[in-house]
């Protein structure tokens, strides 16, 4: 009636449930107040959802044109790079899971949003675009695959209970 209220319904159509979701979710405490404002959901979806997104089209692209099948090459292959964001994706289970069981979807969130876009897409993604870009289909090339495929697959299971939308369309 004051016209000082978001309808959510526009929001939900606009920006879609996951992204007001999780910009709720990463900016507050479910039980803590929070200044709702439109353009905060418009940038979860923008920084998050759409990193997110570019990484996991970046991979189903050169993936889709090696028609990798998902065989591991083994731990030889893997380079520092690689066992360096495995270690990262493998702390970031543990403290998301500790979170979850804390009731602290607030920190889980933010550690699953820094992780994707400065770990993950700022920097291995990056850092190994040449890896993926090689014209040949050789053990260093399906470690680089396998690599960002665990990441991208335990990304969709740890975003699901906040994401469950996008979690289901990335797996």
């Amino acid at each position: 009636r004051l016209g000082n209220a978001v309808d959510p319904f526009e929001t939900m159509e606009k920006y879609g449930p996951d992204a007001t979701r999780w910009y709720m979710i990463s900016n507050a405490n479910p039980w803590d107040n929070l200044k709702f404002n439109i353009d905060g959901v418009a940038e979860a979806q923008r920084r998050f959802f759409g990193t997110l997104h570019n990484t996991y089209s970046f991979f189903a692209l050169y993936a889709n044109l090696d028609n990798y099948q998902g065989e591991n090459p083994g731990r030889a292959a893997h380079t520092e790079s690689d066992q360096w964001i495995l270690s990262r994706l493998n702390s970031l289970i543990d403290f998301v899971d500790k979170s979850f069981d804390d009731y602290e979807p607030t920190k889980a969130a933010r550690a699953i949003q820094d992780f994707t876009i400065d770990d993950l897409s700022n920097w291995y993604v990056r850092l190994n675009r040449k890896r993926f870009w090689k014209g040949e289909y050789n053990d260093d090339k399906k470690a680089a695959y396998h690599t960002l495929y665990t990441c991208l697959v335990k990304l969709s299971h740890l975003i699901s209970p906040i994401a469950p939308f996008f979690a289901d369309s990335l797996y």
